[in-house]
């Protein structure tokens, strides 16, 4: 599920970054940000082959099928905006707002979870995936604040940049490079 949502933002944010009627600003972000979902596909990619699930954040059956309801209506609400997107009937402000909403699924716990799981499979098992993950979202949070002002989003997203950093710390500290070194 998280392959075909980073595939439908893949595929907005390449829309977007066609827009000649949208700030160059905004359109050189989303080009990047295409760019890295492409670099995450591949990622999606090894991950389905290898992630098992430790249920690190001590998750309920009810809370997996409410994250994956959740994920499903994400993935239903992208593919609707898909097809209005096609017809070039959205604003700027509109595809500023869809980013940041793509985003926040992305910081979820399940998702940090997975990636910071796949992250110690890597060769570079010091969480950079997960850290790089981060750095990307304040880069686009940093570059989005100007197109925000008012839109409460954008609060929204900042305190979920915040929620991903102490989450991140939790699993470095209870699981990761920082448990071993205090232990």
């Amino acid at each position: 599920m998280g392959k075909r949502l980073d595939e439908l933002t893949c595929e907005v944010y390449s829309q977007f970054a066609k827009r000649d009627d949208f700030d160059p600003a905004l359109i050189a972000l989303w080009s990047d940000m295409a760019d890295w979902k492409k670099i995450h596909l591949k990622h999606w990619k090894k991950i389905s082959k290898s992630f098992v699930y430790k249920n690190l954040f001590r998750k309920t059956d009810d809370d997996l099928r409410t994250i994956i309801k959740q994920m499903k209506n994400i993935q239903s609400e992208l593919v609707e905006f898909l097809r209005r997107l096609r017809k070039k009937t959205i604003s700027q402000n509109e595809a500023v707002s869809q980013t940041i909403l793509n985003e926040f699924c992305m910081i979820s716990d399940i998702f940090l979870e997975i990636f910071y799981t796949y992250g110690e499979t890597l060769e570079d098992k010091s969480g950079g995936f997960v850290q790089e993950c981060g750095a990307h979202l304040m880069r686009m949070a940093d570059a989005l604040k100007p197109y925000m002002r008012l839109n409460p989003l954008y609060a929204v997203l900042l305190k979920s940049l915040v929620e991903f950093r102490y989450k991140y710390d939790f699993l470095q500290t209870t699981y990761g490079k920082k448990r071993k070194a205090a232990g």
